[in-house]
């Protein structure tokens, strides 16, 4: 069964665009994990979030500043080189700076012409969604909904069809079964004596974004029960949580290398993970309202909180770690990135205080010499510890 997450991570374009021919059906890419994707699936569309590549930079230096994120930087060079041609449209985000900029990136590096009337695009192949990043006090709940509806609007005219409640509500349910399974998952990696590596979690989540949340959880079922007969790993390795990375082939080395050395990661607070699972939708509520309270709840370093002294990113990350009695910490924080390196410092420090556990600070550019020196830096950390 972990062959079939394995093969659509590996080679998630090729299996897209089967996909996509096999279903006569149309494909959506988002940058971001606060984009509503529930609403891109309640259009009968396929989302699917864009992630970079461990290869060389090639053409995006023509038009991206060198010292912008290397992950950022990776996503639109795939896209300057064509190979996000099959997309029918692409979600953006202002989550970061440089995220804020990829609408107009995105259609400089990869051109898409759309029908139009009096010179507006009626379903424009890039779409923007401002999400606040105050995420709590007066308007902002109302503020958001009101850029769904607009993001509604654009699938609608895309589509041709109406998105309404009961077409949103059978969306909420599918998903909701999703994240009622990877938290059943998550459980295992809590285990003294783990049966699953930090490796083969990280597949298993990456592939859930890149699939059909249907055949996923059909999936899912059937993993479950073959990993609640599987014997434990043989090496259990020293208990890792990884905080900083992206959902990408770039990320899944470090947990590779991670590996290698010793050591296990069974938690982690990276891009579209658990602050993006742990929670259901509330099916109470009109959907579109617990669609725009879900989102308002995914846990990113860019957000922030009404109060006066923000904490709820550590309060996140120690409700993460609850039952998976790490033994230390790894920052692998992209370079240049400023929402995770601002918060590097107090995070850092609250991890120290509250589980009494060293922390190891790795940035990387996104090149296989910075692999290189992340091996070596690793294997030292886990012999610190380790003694």
């Amino acid at each position: 069964m972990i062959q079939e997450f394995h093969d659509w991570v590996h080679n998630r374009h090729d299996r897209i665009e089967e996909w996509k021919k096999e279903n006569k059906r149309k494909v959506f890419g988002y940058l971001c994990c606060v984009a509503p994707e529930e609403l891109i699936h309640a259009a009968g569309i396929l989302p699917v979030k864009l992630t970079g590549s461990d290869e060389p930079i090639s053409v995006v230096d023509r038009h991206v500043v060198h010292y912008a994120c290397p992950y950022v930087r990776s996503i639109l060079d795939l896209a300057g080189r064509g190979v996000y041609d099959y997309l029918d449209g692409v979600v953006t985000c202002n989550t970061c700076d440089i995220m804020s900029r990829c609408e107009y990136y995105w259609r400089v590096l990869s051109p898409r012409e759309k029908s139009t009337i009096l010179g507006v695009e009626m379903s424009p192949y890039v779409l923007y969604i401002k999400h606040p990043e105050k995420i709590s006090g007066k308007g902002v709940r109302e503020f958001l909904k009101q850029e769904y509806r607009i993001f509604k609007q654009h699938l609608e005219r895309e589509q041709k069809i109406i998105i309404d409640d009961d077409r949103l509500s059978r969306t909420v349910d599918i998903y909701n079964e999703h994240y009622y399974l990877m938290e059943e998952f998550r459980a295992y990696r809590k285990e003294e004596d783990l049966k699953v590596s930090g490796l083969e979690a990280f597949e298993v989540e990456f592939s859930s974004l890149l699939m059909p949340k249907e055949e996923h959880n059909r999936l899912m079922e059937s993993y479950l029960g073959e990993l609640s007969e599987r014997e434990p790993l043989p090496d259990r390795g020293l208990r890792l949580l990884l905080s900083g990375g992206g959902i990408d082939q770039f990320t899944s080395q470090i947990y590779r290398i991670i590996e290698e050395c010793g050591g296990q990661v069974v938690a982690e607070d990276i891009g579209v993970s658990t602050s993006y699972f742990c929670r259901k939708i509330d099916n109470t509520k009109d959907p579109l309202d617990a669609i725009v309270e879900h989102r308002l709840g995914v846990h990113c370093p860019h957000t922030m909180t009404e109060d006066r002294f923000p904490n709820e990113r550590f309060e996140y990350i120690k409700k993460v770690l609850d039952g998976n009695r790490i033994q230390g910490v790894i920052f692998f924080v992209p370079l240049y990135c400023e929402c995770r390196n601002l918060e590097y410092p107090k995070l850092k420090e609250d991890l120290r205080e509250e589980f009494d556990v060293p922390t190891l600070y790795l940035d990387n550019d996104y090149s296989h010499g910075g692999l290189e020196e992340a091996h070596s830096r690793i294997e030292a950390f886990i012999e610190m510890i380790s003694g």
